[in-house]
């Protein structure tokens, strides 16, 4: 059936073009994407209110563990498994692979741009940005002897292709042109 793959971890905090980013990796040939999957987790686990809180937590795994071993890490049809997390989500009690297996990178946006925009969605507070968080996946990562390539979202919206020609290089996987064309792209 399914094969074990390659699995490439984006972690940012919300608002910061993550999510144009994961479609771009999203169009190519060799990829599958997953958005945000320890999401169910988080609400469970903090008890984070969002109105559509029940119905995401009966529509996704909310066991983080179960997500990190079956659906981060499980088998896959394609090479490569590109996961978009927002760091606040990697919350107590996850099993240490999460860290410890795939390559990780962190895509920053300065919280200034990042707070207007988040601020129509939920009121900004110091747990919903998650910025400690980032620090923290990246201060573990660093630590265990695997510093993640940064990328800047200011970067990435300037110059996409060198940006995201860099992050494939970092990440030793080959660019594919598909990636800088995508549909309502930030970047087109």
């Amino acid at each position: 059936m399914g094969e074990e793959i390659e699995v490439i971890h984006s972690w940012s905090a919300p608002r910061s073009l993550s999510t144009s980013l994961m479609y771009s990796f999203a169009q190519r040939n060799d990829i599958e994407v997953l958005d945000e999957p320890l999401y169910a987790n988080f609400l469970r686990v903090t008890g984070v209110d969002r109105p559509y809180k029940e119905e995401l937590r009966s529509e996704m795994e909310n066991d983080g563990n179960k997500v990190v071993k079956e659906v981060i890490f499980g088998a896959g049809v394609k090479k490569y498994r590109y996961c978009k997390h927002i760091a606040k989500q990697r919350v107590p009690g996850l099993t240490n692979e999460l860290m410890k297996r795939g390559k990780h990178f962190i895509m920053i946006r300065n919280p200034l741009d990042i707070l207007p925009s988040f601020e129509k969605v939920v009121p900004p507070s110091f747990l919903e940005l998650g910025l400690a968080e980032l620090v923290s996946v990246y201060s573990e990562l660093s630590e265990s002897g695997r510093p993640p390539p940064v990328i800047d979202a200011a970067d990435l919206r300037k110059n996409p292709e060198a940006t995201l020609r860099g992050l494939c290089e970092d990440l030793d996987i080959p660019f594919q042109d598909s990636m800088l064309r995508r549909k309502s792209s930030l970047w087109s």
